[in-house]
């Protein structure tokens, strides 16, 4: 399946979707009894309840904050292994809204219930938390900036994006509620392309900002709308290797695909059950070689899709520019 359709040029192609530890090969072990009768029916512990936000890591693990669970729900596809983390201890999450990583493998999850963020190492073992009491009301999005050593929060309650040091020290509050650049209504989920600007869901004033590194708006895409590239309820943002803007849009069952000028350029999906269907999708995010995850909340899935830019058709891949991306986003932060 490619999006658009031939005789047009490809640009997003299907791979594949994600909804149970059977799906990367971590079968459970079943009783005699159910391989007997054949009884099908997954373990609510070992499928996807109802993911609300999905990351991948440099390693190609794939985090589910998962508002069912009310846990993170991690699938190593490569090593065939599924864990659920936050069950108990310093770290247990209660729900989990927004996850990312940064390159030492850290993990970091915005819990909405405990109004912090909780941060794991690469196995999962609680390392610290950001966040104190009156700091956070509601997070959700969350990603890292590891060239300025921050960590930025959309925090959806105080209309704002909240700003942490690595060591999770609040350090300031970006925007308040509003309707003029750099004002929020209800900010949910963040991205952050390889110069380090910021890409904010304005979600009840049905836009994208687009802040720089300092929090200073430099551009608003889309308003609220039914047509194609209009806003009606949206959701998560991801950003690809040659700067697309892709939004999801759980009203419009799809993600929208925006130039950097914020022209449209193509959307993806429709309500359904089948392969780039979705039912009420939520965040979404874009790894090194440009696969697309969405998180499909009433699929109970997680969807992947390839975006086939100019790397990809040249027979190149985003992973293989990674030290070049890196050099580049580090000159034009100086």
């Amino acid at each position: 399946m490619v999006w658009p359709v031939p005789p047009e040029q490809p640009r997003i192609r299907y791979l594949r979707s994600i909804s149970s530890k059977d799906d990367i090969g971590a079968s459970a072990d079943r009783s005699f009894a159910s391989m007997i009768l054949g009884e099908e029916k997954k373990p609510a512990a070992e499928r996807l309840q109802k993911p609300f936000e999905v990351h991948a890591d440099r390693v190609g693990r794939i985090f589910v904050a998962d508002t069912g669970h009310g846990k993170l729900v991690v699938f190593d596809v490569a090593n065939k292994k599924y864990e659920l983390w936050g069950e108990g201890g310093k770290g247990a999450l209660k729900q989990p809204l927004g996850v990312t990583s940064d390159s030492e493998g850290r993990i970091y999850v915005t819990d909405g219930i405990q109004q912090r963020v909780v941060i794991y190492d690469r196995e999962g073992n609680f390392v610290r938390a950001a966040g104190r009491k009156g700091e956070l009301e509601r997070p959700v999005g969350i990603v890292v900036n590891e060239r300025l050593g921050r960590i930025y929060v959309a925090d959806v309650k105080a209309h704002h994006i909240a700003v942490f040091d690595m060591q999770g020290n609040f350090l300031s509050a970006i925007g308040g509620r509003g309707t003029q650049p750099g004002q929020f209504n209800f900010p949910t989920s963040l991205a952050i392309d390889r110069v380090g600007n910021l890409y904010v869901v304005d979600a009840m004033n049905f836009r994208v900002q687009i802040l720089s590194p300092d929090g200073n708006p430099l551009k608003s895409i889309g308003q609220m709308g039914t047509g194609p590239g209009n806003f009606s309820r949206p959701k998560g943002i991801a950003v690809d290797t040659d700067g697309h803007i892709y939004v999801v849009d759980a009203a419009f069952n799809n993600f929208q695909i925006f130039d950097a000028e914020g022209r449209l350029l193509l959307y993806v999906g429709e309500i359904g059950q089948g392969p780039g269907q979705f039912w009420l999708p939520a965040g979404a995010y874009i790894d090194a070689q440009d696969r697309i995850y969405v998180a499909d909340q009433y699929n109970y899935r997680v969807q992947m899709f390839q975006y086939l830019g100019d790397r990809a058709r040249q027979g190149g891949s985003a992973a293989s520019d990674e030290s070049s991306d890196v050099q580049e986003a580090e000159s034009s932060t100086q």
